[in-house]
This record gives structure tokens, sequence and C-alpha cells, in this order.
């Protein structure tokens, strides 16, 4: 079945009353000019980004396939991001080569697909790359100049689709009207950077997630075991969003400006002949980007190695 538009359902999250909801629905979701292979496009973008496409109800099941209209002139790329809505970071992110003459591409997804809605945009496109649209009602674009964190509408028609199978004909959301289900997520080693350089008595910056979901633990591993005291101090920040969401330092994990171990219900703290450990376990949420930061002022310079632990939503 292809469909430009499903009906709302009789009921907010029930269904239609007459369709089936024993038998999955099979769909191509579409909002375009119905533009066919080798077809030059009226309007395009060239080496455009963020810039995506919203379908607001009915996107539950197994997501098949992405498919966008574009081509390319030389050896470049086009990278799609997709989440349930704009403001969230990436939950999947794929990237495609376009053929030399205008064309759908495919991208194979082939993983179910929880949220009711979905947003795709453009995340990165190559010089020689371009992409279709036109600016027919019903309008679906969307576009950032801040690298995600806010978007607005616009009066455009991305040449962006999506494939379904065992499409659901309406039922209740993972998040949204009712909201008691925990997300879907997978528990993972996010991230790790290892063995980073970090200035004494300096903010450094560490590792950055992109993405959206809750940490669960970040642990720090400076190189060095200078021992606390008046002037030595070791800290870790986390920025969520943009915004400061905790800050651990050995004197809360502690309680002792010298002490060389500790813990409190934020975490804890060791230090050996050799290095020095500083653990963080607060839970904290994020949307669309979360940033490790570090200081540690022992006099010196010292290697540091961070890793990272969250669940992430999927």
């Amino acid at each position: 079945m292809s469909s430009r538009d499903h009906p709302d359902w009789w009921r907010p999250v029930g269904g239609q009353n007459s369709q089936d909801s024993t038998l999955e629905r099979r769909s191509l979701i579409w909002n375009d000019s119905d533009i066919e292979d080798g077809t030059v496009p009226g309007t395009f973008y060239e080496a455009e980004t963020y810039k995506g496409k919203f379908f607001t109800r009915g996107c539950r099941g197994m997501l098949e396939q992405l498919q966008i209209y574009c081509m390319r002139t030389a050896v470049m790329t086009i990278t799609l991001r997709y989440s349930p809505h704009p403001c969230l970071g990436p939950f999947r992110s794929v990237t495609i080569m376009p053929g030399l003459a205008w064309g759908w591409v495919d991208i194979p997804i082939l993983e179910m697909w929880d949220y009711d809605s979905l947003f795709i945009w453009v995340h990165s496109c190559g010089a020689n790359a371009f992409w279709a649209y036109d600016a027919e009602l019903p309008f679906d674009g969307h576009e950032s100049g801040d690298a995600g964190a806010t978007w607005s509408d616009m009066a455009i028609r991305p040449f962006i689709r999506a494939v379904y199978t065992g499409e659901t004909p309406g039922d209740v959301p993972v998040s949204g009207i009712v909201n008691v289900i925990k997300m879907p997520n997978t528990a993972l080693e996010a991230a790790i950077q290892q063995h980073l350089n970090v200035p004494n008595a300096a903010w450094t910056d560490i590792v950055t997630l992109v993405g959206a979901g809750e940490l669960v633990q970040a642990q720090v591993y400076f190189e060095t075991a200078v021992a606390p005291a008046a002037g030595v101090e070791y800290m870790v920040v986390i920025h969520a969003d943009g915004y400061n969401g905790i800050i651990v330092r050995n004197r809360q994990l502690t309680q002792s400006v010298v002490a060389t171990s500790g813990r409190c219900a934020m975490g804890e703290f060791f230090q050996d002949a050799d290095d020095t450990w500083l653990w963080t376990r607060l839970p904290l949420q994020y949307r669309r980007t979360l940033l490790i930061r570090v200081y540690q002022s022992s006099g010196a310079a010292v290697d540091v190695t961070v890793t990272i632990m969250s669940n992430e939503l999927r």
C-alpha cells in the first residue's frame, strides 16, 4: 500500500473502527510530487544540511528503508539521521552515495521503530551531492541553524520517504499520550577517550556523545598519583544539551581536602601509588548531547582516560 497520508484514528490511540488491527500494514509513507527515477526536479539543494522532514503519526512498525531523491557529480555522500521528533538527538545515522543521475536511493534500516512519529534530516552532504524538494502543500519541512538544538518550520517538502512493514493501525505510543513505559534503550559502553593530555589547572573537553538517553556512569582515570591537598583537586563536569548537569570533585566524594579515597551518593574517589580514579553514578538524562570535561591541579599535565556508560534510546 502506498499512502501519502493516513486518516486520523477514531480514537486518539485506539485505531480505526473499521480496520482489522491484528494484521500488519505495509506501506510507503511519503509526501512529495510522486517524482520518478530519471526526472530532474524543479528545485534541489547542493551540500545543504540540517533540513528535515517530519511524519507526525502512524510510524510505529518495522522500518525497512529510508529513501531520498538525490544525485551526485563527484564521489560524495549524504548522511541522514532520524529520531522520533525534532530537537532529539539522532537515534540512528546512515550514509549513502547517490547515483550519477537523479533517482530514489534506498537505504536499508531493517529495524523495529517503536515510536508513533518519525523525523528525518540531512546531517551531512558533500559539495557535489544534491537532494530534491519542492514548495508545494502540504508542507512538512524543518530547518536548524544551531546543529539541531532547535528547529523551525519551512514551507517545503523534502523528497524523503519511509518504507514500512509491520506497521500498526494505531496504538498507544511508547512516549506521548501515555508516558508510563520506560523508553526502549540499549545499555552500552557508549564512549571511551583514551590517554588525552590534560593541562594543569585548566578545564578540558574530553568526549561528547550525540544522541538521547540517560547517563549510567562516567569513569575518569588520571595517570598521576599526586595526592589531594589544599591546592590539588580532581573534578569532572558533565554538560547535558549545553547546560551544566553534574559537577563532581574529590572533596565531595571523600568529604575531605586530603583523603585519597572515599565515596558518597554521587560516586567514588580512589588513589593508589600510580593512578587516580573518579567515578560518578548520578543519573542524568540528555536529549541531544552529553559532554564530559575534566580538571586536575596536580602541578603538571597528565594523561586522562574517560569511559562513559549510558542507556541510549533506540
